[in-house]
């Protein structure tokens, strides 16, 4: 799967902890954050698409994990 590496995503203004919460941490906003945890890329669109199919079911309860789980994982 090719993936575009180049786009750039506006992050602040968007409630993101690195961008928006440099001023109230850091008393300014002019500094560069350089987390790793945090990336400025888009998800890969099976990963929302996979959740909003999983939300279409009406109930959210535990289950059972299955070697489809784990498999799916790995």
């Amino acid at each position: 799967m090719k993936y575009n590496f180049d786009e750039v995503i506006e992050r602040k203004g968007t409630d993101c902890v690195k961008h928006d919460l440099l001023k109230p941490m850091f008393g300014r906003d002019d500094l560069l954050p350089m987390w790793v945890a945090d990336m400025n890329f888009a998800t890969c669109p099976s990963i929302p698409e996979a959740i909003i199919e999983r939300a279409k079911h009406p109930l959210y309860g535990y289950f059972e994990t299955s070697d489809a789980y784990y498999n799916a994982i790995i």
